[in-house]
Order: C-alpha cells, then structure tokens, then sequence
C-alpha cells in the first residue's frame, strides 16, 4: 500500500464499495489482511485470496503444515482455514497453495485444483493472475470448479513467464488443471 493509507483501508473500502452492489475481491497480506479480517463480517469480500501464510494468519493455522499437507494431496487443513473465513462472512475464500494449486471453499462447497506441470521462473504477479482468471470466469458465469480452474491456469502460467509478465489466453494450460469437489 503506497505510504500514509492507514492499515484499514481495505476494510474501510469494502464497506464504502458494498452499498454500490458490486462484486469484491481482495488480495492482500500482514497488517492491511488482519485489520480487513477484523471487520468481518461488516467488511467480508466477496473473494478473499490468501495464500497458506496469510490463510494461517488469519485462523492461526500453520502455515508449513497448511502447505506441506496440501502437497501431499490433502488440502483439507487449507480447507477448515478457509471454512472458517467463510463462516465469518467471506463470500468465497480461494487459497493459492504454489506448487500445490489452489482450494476453494463457499458456504456451497470446497474444491481443490492440481495446477500443471511447469517451470517457474517467477511467482511475482502469480496470485493476481490468479484472481484475474476467477474474476474472468465468474464474469462469465462460470461454476466454482471452473472459476478455480481458471484461476490456476492463469496463476500457473504466469508463474512460467519471467518477471511480471501477465498470461495471454494462449498460453494458459487450461486443460491441465484437475479439479476435485471436496467432502
């Protein structure tokens, strides 16, 4: 956040935005992400998008734990953290997991997506790819499954590209990416 914004600025701009009836999407971290979760759920987005650091930071989960389950295939820790965000007023809760792909939890369900097999040359801008492509596919009335796939095939190609490069439609792995619903 550029200099003097005061750490509750997320909060308060959800608050302001909500009224309008648009739909809202954060992605941020440490202080600005817990004062926004202190104002749940007055100030609940519609899309909150943490990664496993920031999602154990907000349910006092651990973190190396949240991940290292995830990359032995079971996100369900990653799951009851998200669970847990939703139930205090988060409309959909998508955790970016890096090389573990990404869950997604609503009050209708939880789903987990395997992203594709691909180089990283850089993660910066990787978890805004990621809410471009939900955005992209909610837009387009996409269900949740295909929202998180979409969501992963952009964050995962741009995690392929160098620096800050953001993903054409072409290079995306779309059909790459599984998705499981989750119990």
């Amino acid at each position: 956040m550029p200099p003097g914004v005061p750490t509750d600025w997320y909060a308060s701009l959800v608050r302001a935005l909500r009224p309008w009836g648009g739909r809202i999407a954060v992605d941020t971290s440490d202080a600005p992400l817990l004062a926004l979760a202190g104002q749940f759920p007055g100030a609940a987005p519609d899309l909150l998008k943490p990664n496993s650091e920031e999602l154990a930071q907000l349910t006092g989960a651990d973190a190396e734990r949240l991940e290292a389950e995830a990359k032995a295939g079971d996100p369900t820790g990653c799951v009851t953290a998200a669970r847990a965000l939703v139930d205090r007023g988060v409309t959909a809760v998508m955790a970016t997991l890096g090389a573990a792909g990404a869950v997604l939890v609503t009050a209708e369900g939880a789903w987990h997506a395997s992203p594709p097999q691909i180089t990283v040359r850089s993660t910066v801008g990787a978890g805004d790819s990621s809410v471009a492509g939900y955005i992209l596919a909610e837009t387009r009335g996409g269900t949740p499954a295909e929202r998180l796939a979409t969501a992963v095939a952009y964050g995962s190609a741009a995690a392929a590209l160098a620096g800050t490069t953001l993903p054409r439609p072409d290079q995306l792995e779309r059909d790459a990416v599984t998705v499981r619903a989750l119990a």
